[in-house]
């Protein structure tokens, strides 16, 4: 007999059904808490279209969200200027970040790290902070950004094969009946390189795949980013790059 399974209720983003959260009339666009004197200031919309691959973010838990769920993009152009080294741009990578319901702050930047090793060991959920937040945009990068990302993929890869080969080993050597080989190969496989190796895979992946450290969203038509000083002076010197701040927020 086929098992039922219930599915779990979602939240829809950029809906409403919440409590009416006015934006202020005046952008948060000057510094606050966890931000930095030399953070560039980003212009944001919510997104036109629902962000693909998304749906698992917005299930609802015991936790329930304090503001309304937003899928925001990047509304405004971009200098061909890397945020991160402020080197010139070869290509655009997109960067796709997701803010918190914390206890610190609504639209928290933490990290979701504790809850991917939980999922990739297959542990139980880890209880946290739910997704408030989704940001999306196509961020430029440089070439010692694009040779960065190839150096952690390669070293993650590596790591993969590296603890399939220790597994590998370890079946070998059980169906062999080696018992001077199997206790020291399962005392360092499990205690040590299974667990400590999943930890280092989600570091390198996570370094793999950052492009942009955001802080805290204040005000869903802005957010701040950490930049280098010549991406910034490339959105300051350059009016393209600035849009006016009592400009409405598209949120069609």
């Amino acid at each position: 007999m086929r098992r039922l399974r219930l599915a779990g209720e979602y939240y829809s983003p950029n809906s409403g059904g919440f409590e009416p959260n006015p934006l202020p009339p005046t952008p948060l666009v000057h510094q606050r808490q966890w931000t930095h004197q030399d953070d560039v200031t980003i212009r944001l919309r919510r997104c036109r279209k629902a962000l693909p691959n998304t749906g698992s973010l917005w299930r609802k838990t015991d936790r329930r969200l304090h503001v309304e769920p937003l899928e925001l993009e990047v509304a405004q152009p971009l200098p061909d200027v890397c945020a991160r080294h402020g080197r010139p741009a070869v290509s655009r990578s997109e960067v796709r970040a997701c803010f918190y319901d914390t206890d610190l702050h609504p639209r928290f930047h933490r990290s979701a790290f504790e809850r991917d090793l939980a999922k990739l060991v297959w542990l139980r959920m880890v209880t946290g902070a739910p997704v408030s937040t989704i940001l999306d945009g196509e961020w430029p990068v440089c070439d010692r950004c694009v040779r960065t990302t190839r150096r952690y993929r390669w070293l993650a890869r590596a790591l993969l094969w590296v603890m399939a080969v220790n597994l590998v080993a370890v079946v070998i050597v059980s169906v062999a009946n080696i018992d001077l080989l199997l206790v020291p190969l399962v005392l360092a496989l499990f205690p040590g390189s299974i667990p400590l190796g999943l930890v280092v895979f989600i570091l390198l992946a996570n370094k793999g795949t950052q492009r942009v450290t955001y802080r805290p969203i204040y005000d869903e038509r802005f957010a701040f980013v950490q930049a280098h000083s010549r991406f910034r002076a490339a959105i300051e010197q350059d009016p393209r790059y600035r849009p006016p701040l009592d400009e409405e927020p598209d949120t069609t």
